[in-house]
């Protein structure tokens, strides 16, 4: 392709586009469906198939994946990729790379980046940054929160400056999605060291620049997980939480679910179901929990990435004896819970899940006169959480300690209040 010029490049990435619409209709998605399954905006789609935005290959090798296209759009995109580098400028070689280590500088904005590095690798830098900050959201169940925190805070101080030099660019709305993304990871590990003021500050933020930005499924997920904080996980960490505010957040959450991926629905419906348990409205959540076993149904691994990494039928188990725990079931929630807890036995990745799991089961336990099995569960649980430092997991262990009140006399629940002072 060493003849072809650079006109004729510009044209081969606009069929390229119009490649990526054809197979998108075939296989049946709309770009607002197809948006969430890339991790990209619905503008980003739009603007790809219209030529008037490029993007780095893991986009089309993820295009080919879910379109079933045989790897055709990669392949294409090779091709062009060839011909854009044997006609880049002698003074700027395509393959020069960017650094994004650190914010740019104040006199370059990120429309001059463009000019001057190349749109479509400047797309594989911002591939980059949503990568890291899927990576950084995998890790949250895995690793202490105090050693995630700075990490995730400066990805997003960096996403913040270029989003804020970002103009009127093109890439804006896509920088955009990613540092609603960081600032609801930011949430998560604020709340599990106990800030809930800056956990839900983060939050609120993702969520405000969601609805600015018109992306459904950046406000949707941020109301998902900003449910979780009012509500305290439906009072099992604080039992002042405000779970009307949180089956609010979650209704509004609701009207997008359609440009939600399956992981995110199951979150949502499970988060519902858990409220209403913690209502005592059986109806609703049995109902709810139908939704997220649906959802679950639907899954794929390409589903369970960053915030929804965690997600798998042994996830909806957690939820579902939780809300039998919620609901005055103490049998249904220990064989449920039970069977959570093996499936999870071995899932180092979501350790906080597993430990959360336990907390509940060991509630449980209590309640259907399994009191020394309660006691040593919870006493080991909590000592792991303390040691992983989630003080969001500790809450919940002491608010598990305190529904053994009716037994405090009892000498093992005597002998886990002191260990668990100490």
């Amino acid at each position: 392709m060493s003849s072809v010029p650079p006109q004729d490049v510009a044209k081969a990435w606009i069929a390229l586009g119009q490649m990526l619409a054809r197979s998108r209709k075939a296989a049946g998605y709309t770009q607002e469906t197809l948006a969430p399954r890339l991790n990209y905006g619905r503008s980003t789609i739009a603007n790809v198939e219209t030529g008037r935005q490029r993007v780095g290959r893991d986009f089309w090798t993820r295009s080919d994946e879910l379109l079933e296209t045989g790897g055709r759009l990669a392949r294409e995109y090779d091709r062009i990729r060839l011909a854009s580098t044997r006609h880049a400028p002698s003074s700027m070689p395509a393959t020069q790379p960017l650094q994004v280590a650190a914010a740019p500088s104040s006199s370059m904005t990120v429309e001059t980046l463009a000019r001057t590095a190349g749109t479509d690798y400047l797309m594989g830098e911002w591939n980059s940054f949503s990568t890291l900050t899927s990576m950084l959201a995998q890790q949250r169940q895995a690793v202490s929160p105090d050693a995630l925190l700075g990490l995730i805070e400066a990805h997003r101080d960096c996403l913040s400056t270029l989003y804020r030099k970002a103009g009127r660019a093109p890439i804006r709305a896509d920088i955009g999605a990613m540092l609603a993304e960081a600032s609801i990871v930011a949430s998560r590990l604020w709340s599990a060291q106990g800030n809930r003021a800056l956990a839900l500050a983060h939050c609120a933020y993702a969520r405000q620049l969601g609805d600015r930005l018109g992306n459904r499924r950046i406000s949707a997920t941020a109301r998902i997980f900003e449910s979780n904080l009012h509500s305290e996980a439906a009072t099992l960490i604080e039992a002042d939480g405000d779970i009307m505010i949180g089956l609010r957040l979650l209704d509004e959450a609701a009207h997008a679910s359609e440009d939600l991926n399956p992981a995110a629905r199951a979150r949502l419906a499970a988060e519902q179901a858990q409220a209403y348990a913690a209502l005592r409205l059986p109806r609703e959540a049995t109902a709810a929990l139908k939704r997220a076993e649906e959802a679950v149904n639907d899954l794929s691994p390409t589903d369970c990435v960053g915030l929804y990494s965690d997600w798998s039928n042994a996830r909806l188990h957690v939820y579902a004896g939780t809300c039998h725990l919620l609901l005055g079931q103490p049998d249904q929630a220990v064989t449920v819970l039970e069977s959570a807890v093996q499936m999870l036995e071995h899932d180092h990745a979501n350790i906080n899940v597993v430990l959360a799991a336990a907390v509940d089961l060991a509630s449980a336990y209590a309640e259907t006169g399994e009191l020394e099995q309660s006691c040593t569960l919870l006493g080991n649980t909590y000592d792991q959480l303390k040691g992983g430092g989630n003080h969001r997991g500790i809450a919940r262990a002491q608010r598990a300690r305190e529904r053994l009140a009716p037994w405090r006399a009892e000498p093992v629940v005597l002998e886990l209040e002191e260990q668990m002072a100490a």
